[in-house]
């Protein structure tokens, strides 16, 4: 079993229980990790346990996600998730500092991105840009693909072996590792996901009236966009067409990735962050 050093801690917003996780090292550039839709802050640990000792990482639960409290079953739109980042920015005094987003984590990035560019040092989007590629109607752009998930299990092993059967690429101890701290038993003694089962009906997610292609191109922080080369959300179109429109963006192809890259290539995707957060490095 990989150990967890990170300590959680919760602040609360409009009633609603908001939890990060904290690995420490205060005093070092601060990274703000935020994970995407039906995933929780511990799929940031393989990555957290590299560089704790270079920065002072905090890994959040957006609402509805991991430790942190539901919402209504309307409020998981955009503004709201930016409303839950911003209170634990805030709350945590951070004045300079990266913001990593993956898929909706990313979405929200950039739009916090957008309102608060004087504090960000760098951003960096994972597997997410301002538009999704073309698709048929209720496809489910989410990191079990077309695939539903199912409600319960009988055992953490079943569960384990239907998620690692979606993630080919990933480690073993990874998926087991996320598997772990994203369930929960239920009364019944059988396990589920952590996440709001609302959130299991979401294809895509609600936006609300922003444009983030209009967005982005007022995002003046250096980006770092990294892409799956097996990706079904981030095209190379797609990516070209960020990289065109946002004042400082770079894309990064991550091989033999979907969409949860980071689990899918750990060590790819370390290194694509290392050479993005070096010191005195700039890039278009």
């Amino acid at each position: 079993m990989t150990a967890v050093s990170a300590q959680s801690h919760y602040v609360v917003r409009d009633a609603i229980r908001l939890h990060h996780l904290d690995w420490g090292n205060h005093g070092k550039h601060p990274v703000v990790l935020v994970h995407g839709a039906r995933l929780h802050a511990h799929v940031w640990n393989d990555y957290s346990r590299r560089v704790k000792h270079r920065y002072h990482v905090i890994a959040v639960d957006q609402r509805g996600h991991g430790d942190s409290g539901w919402g209504a079953a309307d409020a998981y739109h955009l503004e709201e998730l930016y409303q839950d980042l911003r209170t634990v920015i805030q709350s945590r005094g951070l004045k300079r500092y990266t913001l990593v987003g993956h898929s909706l984590g990313g979405m929200v990035s950039m739009l916090y991105a957008h309102r608060h560019h004087d504090e960000l040092e760098r951003l960096v989007l994972v597997d997410v840009a301002a538009g999704l590629p073309p698709a048929p109607p209720g496809t489910d752009f989410s990191r079990v693909a077309e695939v539903p998930s199912p409600r319960e299990f009988a055992s953490r092993d079943e569960a384990t072996n239907y998620l690692a059967d979606i993630m080919k690429r990933a480690p073993r101890h990874l998926v087991e590792e996320s598997v772990r701290h994203g369930m929960r038993q239920t009364e019944s003694g059988r396990h589920t996901w952590k996440y709001d089962p609302a959130l299991a009906h979401m294809r895509r997610p609600n936006r609300g009236a922003f444009d983030l292609w209009a967005l982005v191109k007022k995002i003046p922080t250096h980006t770092l966009l990294q892409y799956g080369s097996e990706s079904q959300v981030v095209t190379e179109d797609i990516a070209r067409r960020m990289a065109d429109v946002m004042p400082l963006c770079t894309i990064e192809r991550i091989e033999r990735a979907g969409h949860a890259l980071f689990t899918d290539q750990p060590d790819a995707f370390a290194a694509s962050m290392e050479r993005f957060l070096e010191p005195g490095t700039t890039r278009k």
